[in-house]
Protein backbone atom coordinates (compact mmCIF):
# COMPACT_ATOMS: atom_id res chain seq x y z
CA UNK A 1 0.00 0.00 0.00
CA UNK A 2 2.94 2.47 0.41
CA UNK A 3 4.10 2.01 -2.84
CA UNK A 4 0.92 2.94 -4.22
CA UNK A 5 1.36 6.55 -2.24
CA UNK A 6 3.16 9.18 -4.56
CA UNK A 7 5.92 11.43 -3.05
CA UNK A 8 3.07 14.50 -1.62
CA UNK A 9 1.01 11.96 0.77
CA UNK A 10 4.18 10.05 2.13
CA UNK A 11 5.65 13.43 2.51
CA UNK A 12 1.74 14.50 4.06
CA UNK A 13 2.21 11.08 6.39
CA UNK A 14 5.54 11.82 7.79
CA UNK A 15 4.83 15.11 8.37
CA UNK A 16 1.74 14.32 10.34
CA UNK A 17 3.77 11.43 12.17
CA UNK A 18 6.27 14.36 13.04
CA UNK A 19 3.13 16.84 14.58
CA UNK A 20 1.98 13.69 16.32
CA UNK A 21 5.19 12.84 18.19
CA UNK A 22 6.00 16.42 18.70
CA UNK A 23 2.59 16.37 20.78
CA UNK A 24 2.82 13.97 22.70
CA UNK A 25 6.19 14.34 23.59
CA UNK A 26 5.37 17.85 24.90
CA UNK A 27 2.62 16.30 26.96
CA UNK A 28 5.58 13.85 28.19
CA UNK A 29 7.56 17.14 29.38
CA UNK A 30 4.63 18.86 30.44
CA UNK A 31 3.67 15.78 33.04
CA UNK A 32 7.07 15.80 34.08
CA UNK A 33 7.27 19.01 35.20
CA UNK A 34 4.18 19.19 36.95
CA UNK A 35 5.19 16.00 38.42
CA UNK A 36 8.30 17.14 39.74
CA UNK A 37 6.85 20.80 40.46
CA UNK A 38 4.19 18.74 42.64
CA UNK A 39 6.84 16.70 44.72
CA UNK A 40 8.95 19.98 44.92
CA UNK A 41 6.15 21.60 46.92
CA UNK A 42 5.05 18.81 48.81
CA UNK A 43 8.62 18.39 50.07
CA UNK A 44 8.92 21.75 50.99
CA UNK A 45 5.60 21.45 52.98
CA UNK A 46 6.96 18.77 54.79
CA UNK A 47 10.26 20.42 55.59
CA UNK A 48 8.28 23.62 56.55
CA UNK A 49 5.75 21.88 58.95
CA UNK A 50 9.51 19.90 60.51
CA UNK A 51 10.71 23.15 60.79
CA UNK A 52 7.93 25.02 62.28
CA UNK A 53 7.99 22.14 64.79
CA UNK A 54 11.35 22.36 65.71
CA UNK A 55 11.29 26.29 66.09
CA UNK A 56 8.59 26.07 68.12
CA UNK A 57 10.12 23.65 70.84
CA UNK A 58 13.36 24.99 70.62
CA UNK A 59 11.58 28.67 71.41
CA UNK A 60 9.75 27.46 74.16
CA UNK A 61 12.80 25.32 75.68
CA UNK A 62 14.40 28.29 75.44
CA UNK A 63 12.06 30.35 76.86
CA UNK A 64 11.69 28.01 80.27
CA UNK A 65 15.25 27.83 80.49
CA UNK A 66 15.45 31.34 80.88
CA UNK A 67 12.79 31.95 82.78
CA UNK A 68 14.41 29.96 85.40
CA UNK A 69 17.66 31.39 85.40
CA UNK A 70 16.31 34.54 85.36
CA UNK A 71 13.70 32.86 87.89
CA UNK A 72 10.97 35.05 86.13
CA UNK A 73 9.01 32.60 83.58
CA UNK A 74 7.25 35.85 82.14
CA UNK A 75 11.15 37.43 81.56
CA UNK A 76 12.19 34.29 79.64
CA UNK A 77 9.25 34.24 77.33
CA UNK A 78 9.38 37.94 76.76
CA UNK A 79 12.94 37.79 75.92
CA UNK A 80 12.67 34.59 73.57
CA UNK A 81 9.70 36.33 72.08
CA UNK A 82 11.70 39.04 71.15
CA UNK A 83 14.52 37.36 69.99
CA UNK A 84 11.95 35.58 67.23
CA UNK A 85 10.35 39.53 66.50
CA UNK A 86 14.19 40.94 65.94
CA UNK A 87 14.83 38.02 63.49
CA UNK A 88 11.61 38.17 61.75
CA UNK A 89 12.40 41.82 61.44
CA UNK A 90 15.54 41.02 59.66
CA UNK A 91 13.85 38.78 57.44
CA UNK A 92 11.67 41.04 56.25
CA UNK A 93 14.27 44.03 55.56
CA UNK A 94 16.63 41.61 53.41
CA UNK A 95 14.02 39.56 51.57
CA UNK A 96 12.65 42.07 48.79
CA UNK A 97 16.24 42.56 48.00
CA UNK A 98 17.90 39.20 48.69
CA UNK A 99 15.07 36.05 49.48
CA UNK A 100 12.48 37.24 47.10
CA UNK A 101 14.66 37.48 43.91
CA UNK A 102 16.94 34.39 45.14
CA UNK A 103 13.48 32.05 45.72
CA UNK A 104 12.66 32.94 41.97
CA UNK A 105 15.81 32.88 40.29
CA UNK A 106 15.77 29.16 41.89
CA UNK A 107 12.44 28.31 40.49
CA UNK A 108 12.93 29.52 37.30
CA UNK A 109 16.69 27.31 37.06
CA UNK A 110 14.55 24.32 38.54
CA UNK A 111 11.80 24.54 35.75
CA UNK A 112 14.22 25.36 32.87
CA UNK A 113 16.73 22.37 33.78
CA UNK A 114 17.24 19.71 31.65
CA UNK A 115 18.59 16.17 32.39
Amino acid sequence: MEENKNPSEKIMDTVGNLVQTYRDLMAVKAVEKASQGASLSIFGILMLLVSVFILFFLGFGSAWWMGEELENMKAGFFIVGGIFITVLAIILMIAKKTLIPGIRNLIIKKFYEQD
